[in-house]
């Protein structure tokens, strides 16, 4: 990504703006979610939040590959130009 196209996806996706993207793939720490404007792989979502089973709140239930997800951007990480997400 060069340094326009990431100064346009902070413009595009503010702090406090809501994402809709697609799961690109499933980590141990989180989630790396397909964002339009933003490069493969530049949206990551943590486990905090992610949905807990309604039975067991200690159990996270995560999105899979491909699911449709919608986040809120809780930050621009400058050195990895990604945009950190909590799911909603």
């Amino acid at each position: 990504m060069t340094h326009r196209e990431w100064a346009a996806a902070k413009l595009k996706h503010p702090v406090g703006s809501e994402v809709r993207g697609t799961v690109e793939s499933v980590a141990a720490f989180g989630v790396f979610v397909a964002v339009e404007g933003v490069r493969r792989y530049g949206v990551v979502a943590d486990l905090a939040g992610m949905r807990k089973d309604p039975a067991d709140d200690s159990v996270v239930i995560r999105p899979g590959a491909g699911d449709p997800v919608t986040g809120v951007v809780v930050g621009h990480v400058e050195h990895d130009e990604e945009l950190r997400i909590h799911l909603t």
